[in-house]
């Protein structure tokens, strides 16, 4: 009875040990698996396109590239070209508005920037195409909260005579505010404090990504491990920071800097005998998913309580029938770079301009800047 028990405990005791041997090769398999998946996946995506045409800056996180010429970036012929001031132009702006002009400064990011078309088709050039008497300077820059397109403004744009300036937004340019980074890239964040707009982060961290792509890859891939977030959970770590409150209250704290930022962009662009012009842009998932809704509600909001034309494009987009709307969208797998995907088309791009000059020629204050009479919502052909 004996050897028999004792002969049952190593039978038991083998399976055991077969089954514990079995899941750790399993494990292993898994493992070498995973990080020769998170390395092949690291470094197999394309790297953003503003890497080719922007550097850092201590101020603003990143900036254009002065004078640079990229001729197929976006594809073959769809180029970038900046000027000297670091704007989407082929040519210089002088300080004073030439004669017969109006010149209108267009704020934002990568949507204003025009990601994926060439310059000339970006909706800041359509807008001055609209109009021969129209000068338009392209301040969009990929990846901006509206915090570092008021920030760039106040410091390159503002210098320069302009009769209107245009901030347009999308909804994420918001979210994008509460944080002091953007796809490991380090921003500026803008704060209210003693009833004051303040700038903190700054000057900004220098970013892994912006002088080791190929060490940020490396971190991003051995960050994605299972064992490194295995790790993380025991030791009580998160992938990203801890957050304090919750997001109901963050986008309170937000909405109130977004408030002082725009207070702040009324008055500058009064003293400088300029119209400021809020509109909103609307991304595509804005259509198939609850997004955007409380910042587009909040905007029109503010807009009305202080008097400023504010042109929300959501509802001119929602009209068209769904092949036209499908045009005015790249989509998932037809651009060089994945992220202009859900950008706009040159289409889509230049349903944007007529629609924001419909906007302007329809209010009075802006017509007459455009040196046009006003004319009734709708009714530009």
């Amino acid at each position: 009875m004996t050897n028999s028990a004792s002969s049952v405990r190593r039978t038991v005791a083998l399976v055991f040990y077969n089954i514990v041997i079995t899941v750790a090769l399993l494990l292993a398999l898994e493992g070498l698996a995973s990080i020769d998946y998170a390395f092949r996946d690291a470094f197999a995506q394309r790297p953003l396109a503003e890497r080719l045409f922007t550097q850092y800056d201590p101020q603003l996180g990143w900036v254009s590239l002065p004078n640079i010429y990229l001729p197929n970036i976006f594809g073959p012929g769809i180029y970038v070209r900046t000027n000297s001031q670091r704007f989407r132009s082929s040519t210089d702006f002088t300080p004073t508005v030439p004669p017969g002009k109006t010149r209108i400064i267009c704020s934002g990011d990568s949507f204003t920037f025009g990601y994926g078309v060439d310059n000339n088709h970006a909706w800041p050039q359509s807008l001055a195409a609209l109009a021969p008497n129209v000068q338009s300077v392209n301040m969009g820059q990929g990846g901006y909260g509206a915090d570092q397109a008021y920030l760039w403004y106040k410091r390159d744009g503002a210098a320069l005579d302009h009769g209107i300036q245009i901030l347009a937004v999308i909804s994420p340019d918001l979210y994008r505010m509460q944080n002091s980074d953007f796809n490991g890239y380090g921003k500026p964040v803008l704060a209210v404090q003693d009833d004051r707009l303040v700038t903190n982060n700054v000057p900004v961290p220098r970013s892994m990504e912006m002088w080791s792509p190929r060490l940020a890859r490396t971190q991003k891939a051995l960050s994605n491990l299972s064992i490194t977030r295995a790790i993380r959970g025991v030791f009580g770590l998160k992938t990203t920071g801890a957050v304090t409150e919750t997001q109901k209250e963050r986008n309170g704290e937000t909405a109130k800097v977004v408030a002082y930022m725009l207070d702040d962009l009324i008055s500058t662009n009064r003293a400088r005998n300029s119209v400021f012009v809020l509109v909103y842009l609307p991304v595509r998932m804005e259509f198939t998913e609850s997004v955007g809704g409380s910042w587009r509600k909040f905007l029109a909001e503010y807009a009305r309580q202080r008097g400023v034309l504010f042109i929300d494009l959501v509802d001119d987009f929602r009209r068209l029938p769904p092949d036209e709307f499908d045009k005015l969208f790249f989509a998932w797998g037809s651009v060089y770079f994945p992220g202009a995907a859900d950008h706009y088309t040159e289409a889509g791009n230049a349903f944007v301009a007529d629609r924001i000059y419909r906007g302007l020629l329809a209010n009075p204050e802006t017509a007459a800047k455009l040196h046009a009479s006003p004319v009734a919502a709708g009714s530009v052909q």
